[in-house]
């Protein structure tokens, strides 16, 4: 019974040592196999690029094209592990009444600087290759960001919105791109904003266009957050549409108002910068003898005016 033991024994590592010297063995066999030249066939993904302004590629499917190489079969086994992308340059495309192509001459000259100096270009599949490029036009449309602002109190947005650039430049066919009448940013909210802002925004290209592309993909949309304060100011009416010959006389003739402003504007302005008007004609004709009041003219940088009264008495006296 232990001589049979024994002998188990021993035969398993004979079975082990020679599976050891098997992998061994096939593994410098495969090194040398691997390590000789070979004439084989290899598939590469091509990527275009030197685009003429006016021309487009028509689809967005992957492109192919089979080549015969003299490589060793570490470069072959690589190949077909992972496919390597060729990059073809279409400046020096030629065209056939709207049939785009190049020459094998054009092509081969661009796949051999891109592989390695070990590995040599016997043959490509095609004598001509045929792009499917069509015609197009650019166009720019106003850009419309997608942006909500709430600033914090007693502040306010001085100047309105700046984009950058604000016009989007987009290239496509003529059918597509005459359709699009504003380009669209990504959402974005910005909240209890008290300082100057900055922020870059996508756009987005618009959903029913099939070969229209943006020529930028974003903008930068930024805005200046000032304090603002209140400042009262007493105005004196004036008056329009009165009949020649007579005066409209105001009880009072001056009116107060409440203007809001950023504290740098408000030390700048002074009663001349607004005009509180009252109009005759609105009322000629009734048995009132109240006028309204109205805000005629305010400063440019004002946030807002208020009025603190609304009507006034009157009386038309005659020169």
């Amino acid at each position: 019974m232990e001589l049979k033991k024994i002998i188990s024994g021993f035969n398993k590592r004979k079975i082990k040592v020679f599976l050891v010297f098997l992998f061994f063995s096939i593994l410098a066999w495969s090194i040398s196999k691997l390590s000789e030249p070979y004439e084989s066939r290899a598939s590469f993904e091509l990527e275009y690029s030197g685009f003429p302004d006016t021309l487009l590629l028509n689809t967005k499917e992957k492109d192919f094209i089979s080549a015969k190489l003299r490589a060793n079969g570490f470069q072959f086994l690589g190949y077909g592990l992972n496919t390597k992308k060729i990059r073809i340059d279409l400046r020096k495309a030629n065209s056939i009444n709207d049939f785009f192509f190049l020459t094998q001459t054009n092509v081969k000259a661009q796949f051999e600087r891109q592989l390695s100096n070990t590995v040599s270009l016997l043959e490509l599949e095609k004598d001509t290759f045929f792009i499917d490029l069509y015609k197009v036009k650019t166009k720019e449309v106003p850009i419309n960001p997608n942006i909500t602002i709430e600033v914090a109190p007693n502040h306010i947005l001085e100047g309105g919105l700046k984009l950058n650039p604000k016009m989007a430049t987009i290239k496509g066919p003529k059918k597509e791109i005459d359709k699009i009448k504003e380009i669209l940013t990504t959402p974005i909210a910005l909240s209890d904003l008290s300082s100057d802002f900055s922020k870059e925004l996508i756009l987005i290209t618009p959903e029913a266009t099939q070969n229209t592309i943006l020529l930028q993909k974003t903008i930068e949309v930024s805005g200046s957050v000032v304090e603002f304060s209140e400042r009262e100011f007493e105005v004196e009416l004036s008056s329009k549409n009165v009949p020649e010959g007579y005066r409209l006389k105001t009880f009072p003739n001056t009116i107060s108002l409440v203007c809001k402003a950023s504290i740098k504007e408000l030390k700048t302005m002074n009663t001349l910068d607004f005009e509180v008007v009252v109009d005759y004609g609105a009322i000629a004709g009734t048995s009132s003898n109240l006028i309204t009041v109205k805000l005629n003219r305010r400063p440019q940088n004002a946030y807002a005016v208020q009025l603190l009264t609304s009507q006034v008495e009157f009386v038309l006296e005659k020169l």
